[in-house]
């Protein structure tokens, strides 16, 4: 827990003993009926606990020197766990006039935050007194309920003594309060009004916070109580403090018209969560950031799922460095095994962090030709001594088993709707077609030239400099640091020294976790921005999250719930679909495409395309007003193919003779052990063709500014980069992630800082998992040939290709390959 010292001020004393119930405690700070929250609000409103944070000790002290009540000392404290939060507390009440002793007072309290608006609780109190027999052992109950309908408005209610417990012979009647607090467009101020009914005499007040310095705020109360004929008018003024941790001093004066006017008390604060401010006396920070993880998607906890955004996270902490004023500098190390497209995004996230004044230094051990080209856009590069710079270049690796499958005896029948239509290839050809290989050479000129130009720019190179050194690559610590690709050979630890010369000795160190910990100060809860994912191949079903294989695909099913959620969710204003996937069933890419034309049609509606979103991955894009890519983004391959695999060879290799019997001319159609006729293929192709003429009624409906006729050129199975894509209106602009998320909210009329993100909410269980139809009998055969060891080699690499997820004969829209450097 981080720790700071700050002021804190208390609000005022209570008016008087004709405006203060019998049961009343020690007069709290921060004593706000509708805005205050935390432990201390176990005497002022139970349900202030309920936003209060996980963890919040405050004690307070009060003493003045006339003789009103309210004095003496109080600790509470209050611990919250998801909606459910606890206070318990005691008090110390200085002794009224006449006694030797004064009376002490426990709480206990529960509050429930039902949402970020709204939370109700109740305390329960019971007092100790040796001096006042009267009030020992008398217990009394107290409840309110706070409500933030708006980011600039709260409410709260509290009644005292609902209990009406009775003390002597007097019934303590109910006491009422009620305050409104505004937030004049900034949350840097709040005014309060409140009033206080019992025993039919009235108090009202009101209250002042401004945030005038740093995390210091000057706070003000003034109260006015009419008493008979006459009225008494008092004034509290000092300054408080907003941390984590917290010391505060504060004057007041009971009664203005008085003798005595003089007050004082102190207050202290411990909280394991408080608004991120700015320091007093800032010094140079320089940040230490990694990127553990490229997964867009994934899921966490075993009974109950719990949404995770990995890369997003990394991505917005990254912007928020850049804004925080704070930040000097960013050491950057690049771990995650990531796609080119988010590596893409990476490197843009640090132009903004340049953009905003911050120096940042990327530190890589050991680079690989995308790390550096990510490294490169930074200001300085660093290496380790035994590391190195392995600058090797850009491959497209594909795998061919159409021989192997021979030899086994399994013949694969498919059918492509799509001259470029490749992914059947790897299993019916021995090397790539004509088509194949051009469309591969493209996507490789242009993905190859952004590597170049990114390099180039970074570095301040010539392109045709930058292609001699990947040429000329791997290379070692030294040769890459004479080579000018990185600008230093140091050890981790070294950098502290290069960091002190840059910013000075009073340059300091932090983690982003520790500099951007804090609560959101804004009252309310804002519009979301939905967040659906499609990552993976998609298949009918559910989705699959296996934590034992790794292994994760988008189901129809589970996608399709999510989407309707955010459809009928009111609070949804607007979502982004985050795609990072090469395509699958297309009767399950239908499914999500339909909910998600419904839900475009109440909703903005925004893609995101990761590394990959082709094929089906592209036929669920279709029906965004506005599809964002990366150059680097591998996105069309509009195309659908289908196929079986034909065992009754292999099988008859093993002694297994499979008979069938069949009823219908074509019940066999999908059979194992029974091939292909021509007039099978003719029907299958027939159908495949009606599919592939829906997939581009779909795109043709989604894409405003192409006709039918302009996409079928593009379609044909073609792949394109995102920038080819863009060039030929496949895609609508060159962005990632964090631009399609302020698009959402720019369509949907929201600020930058004025909605919430929701993900998708994970189901529960590992979903259905994948099947692998001839996989099982390929292996089985490995035993009863010669040539196994050398098979399994090269096969099991291959065991969990997309294609192998799906039953013989299901409508694929699928992308065939993936780039590697």
């Amino acid at each position: 827990m981080r720790s700071s010292l700050l002021a804190a001020a208390l609000l005022c004393s209570s008016t008087t003993a004709l405006a203060q119930t019998p049961t009343a405690g020690v007069f709290v700070p921060d004593g706000d009926v509708a805005a205050g929250v935390g432990a201390h609000m176990l005497e002022v409103n139970p349900a202030g606990i309920g936003f209060g944070g996980g963890f919040d000790l405050a004690y307070s002290y009060i003493d003045a020197s006339a003789t009103t009540p309210g004095q003496g000392h109080q600790v509470a404290l209050s611990l919250g766990i998801d909606l459910l939060h606890i206070g318990i507390g005691t008090q110390f009440l200085n002794p009224p006039p006449g006694q030797d002793e004064g009376s002490s007072k426990a709480t206990f309290a529960i509050a429930l935050e039902l949402s970020p608006s709204f939370s109700v609780g109740a305390a329960w109190h019971r007092f100790v007194s040796d001096s006042d027999s009267a009030l020992n052992d008398t217990q009394t109950w107290d409840v309110g309920v706070q409500l933030r309908p708006g980011r600039w408005i709260a409410l709260g209610a509290r009644v005292t003594d609902v209990s009406t417990p009775v003390i002597g012979e007097t019934q303590v009647e109910l006491g009422y309060d009620a305050a409104i607090a505004v937030r004049p467009g900034t949350e840097d101020l709040t005014l309060t009004a409140s009033a206080r009914w019992y025993d039919e005499k009235a108090t009202f007040g009101g209250l002042l916070s401004w945030r005038f310095f740093g995390p210091f705020a000057l706070q003000g109360r003034y109260e006015r109580a009419d008493l008979g004929d006459d009225a008494t008018h008092r004034v509290l003024l000092g300054v408080s403090g907003l941390g984590q941790v917290a010391l505060g001093l504060f004057g007041f004066s009971p009664d203005l018209g008085g003798e005595d006017q003089a007050g004082f008390g102190v207050t202290a604060r411990l909280r394991s969560s408080a608004p991120a401010l700015p320091s007093v006396m800032p010094r140079p920070r320089i940040v230490e950031v990694g990127i553990g993880s490229a997964e867009e998607y994934t899921t966490v906890g075993f009974f109950s799922r719990e949404a995770r955004t990995p890369f997003l996270n990394s991505l917005l902490t990254l912007r928020r460095l850049a804004a925080n004023d704070e930040v000097a500098g960013i050491l950057l190390t690049i771990g995650a095994d990531m796609g080119w497209a988010q590596a893409a995004e990476v490197r843009e996230a640090i132009l903004m962090l340049r953009r905003a004044g911050k120096k940042v230094y990327a530190y890589l051990p050991v680079g690989d030709t995308r790390s550096y080209s990510i490294a490169a856009a930074a200001d300085a590069i660093y290496t380790a001594p035994a590391g190195g710079v392995l600058l090797t270049g850009l491959r497209i690796e594909m795998m061919y088993l159409s021989d192997l499958l021979g030899a086994l005896g399994v013949q694969a029948q498919f059918v492509a709707i799509g001259a470029f239509k490749s992914a059947p290839e790897t299993f019916t050809e021995t090397g790539p077609t004509p088509a194949a290989r051009k469309a591969e050479d493209a996507l490789l000129d242009s993905l190859y030239g952004q590597i170049l130009g990114h390099i180039a720019a970074g570095r301040e190179l010539p392109v045709e400099e930058v292609r001699r050194l990947i040429d000329n690559g791997p290379y070692t610590a030294k040769a890459a640091q004479d080579a000018g690709l990185v600008d230093g050979v140091i050890h981790y630890d070294e950098f502290e020294a290069i960091a002190r010369e840059a910013f000075g000795g009073r340059v300091s160190f932090v983690d982003p976790a520790y500099l951007l910990a804090g609560s959101d100060r804004r009252w309310g809860e804002q519009d979301g921005i939905g967040l659906l994912f499609a990552t993976g191949t998609i298949t009918d079903g559910k989705s699959v999250q296996n934590p034992l294989t790794g292994a994760a695909s988008t189901g129809a099913d589970s996608f399709v719930r999510a989407a309707r959620r955010m459809r009928l969710d009111p609070s949804i204003a607007a979502v982004v679909l985050r795609i990072d996937s090469p395509g699958g069933s297309v009767t399950a890419a239908d499914a999500m495409w339909r909910e998600l034309t419904r839900l475009a049609e109440v909703k903005p509606l925004i893609i995101s395309m990761g590394n990959v979103a082709a094929s089906g991955g592209y036929y669920v894009a279709a029906p965004g007003a506005q599809i964002l890519a990366m150059p680097e983004t591998i996105t069309g391959s509009i195309g659908i193919f289908s196929g079986k695999f034909d065992l009754s060879e292999a099988l008859g290799k093993i002694g297994v003779n499979r008979v069938i019997m069949q009823r219908g001319k074509r019940a066999a159609l999908l059979s194992s052990v029974k091939p292909w006729g021509p007039d099978d293929k003719e029907l299958i192709r027939a159908s495949m063709q009606t599919l592939y003429d829906l997939f581009l009624d779909r795109v043709a409906a989604g894409r405003a500014n192409l006709s039918r006729a302009d996409i079928e050129p593009l379609a044909q199975g073609r792949v394109w980069t995102g920038a080819q894509a863009r060039g030929c209106g496949l895609v609508d602009r060159p962005a990632g992630f964090l631009t399609a998320i302020d698009l959402a909210a720019q369509e949907a009329g929201l600020g930058h800082d004025e909605y919430r993100l929701v993900p998708q909410a994970p189901e529960s269980g590992f979903g259905g998992l994948p099947r692998f139809p001839v996989l099982a009998t390929a292996l089985a055969l490995f035993g009863f040939n010669a040539r196994a060891p050398a098979v399994v080699e090269q096969l099991l690499p291959w065991a969990d290709q997309p294609a192998l997820h799906f039953t013989s004969g299901t409508p694929l829209a699928l992308l065939p390959f993936t780039f590697q450097d």
